[in-house]
């Protein structure tokens, strides 16, 4: 797919739109393609175009799983895999109790630990699955307790 011509300014209100609330809503598309005078399905068409930008709100705990290659090598599917099992996702990744949104992110940077996994900007370093969903399970526990 090759990159779709974008305004800056469409560019940068997505990304003031993430900084402000971590994901772009259909009303704030709309609002966007009034202010903009660009059909709504053009706005639809280049929001896609970045996998990195949500739709929906995330949840309470972001839960990454790095997938750079040393870390794929090393199993971070596996790690992946046993995460997503533990939890019931929406098909953003969040789960249903809006505790915890799993992802898959490229290189984070880390790769003599790998894999890593990183939970809400903390990286964990040469981790196992189980180790992983130990540290899942008390990230859910946490989260209960606090609210």
């Amino acid at each position: 797919m090759s990159k779709p011509h974008i305004p800056p300014f469409i560019i940068n209100r997505f990304h003031e739109l993430l900084d402000e609330k971590q994901f772009v809503a259909e009303e704030d598309l709309i609002k966007l393609a009034q202010e903009s005078g660009k059909p709504l399905a053009e706005l639809h068409g280049l929001l896609s175009f970045f996998s990195s930008i949500r739709t929906r709100k995330p949840g309470k705990n972001l839960l990454s799983v790095c997938c750079g290659t040393p870390c794929y090598a090393r199993g971070a599917d596996n790690i992946y895999n046993r995460l997503a099992n533990e939890l019931e996702l929406d098909e953003d990744g969040t789960s249903l109790d809006g505790l915890v949104t799993l992802e898959k992110v490229q290189c984070v940077g880390a790769c003599s630990l790998a894999p890593v996994i990183s939970i809400n900007g903390k990286l964990t370093g040469k981790i196992k699955p189980k180790q992983a969903a130990m540290e899942l399970q008390d990230l859910i526990d946490s989260s209960r307790s606090t609210d």
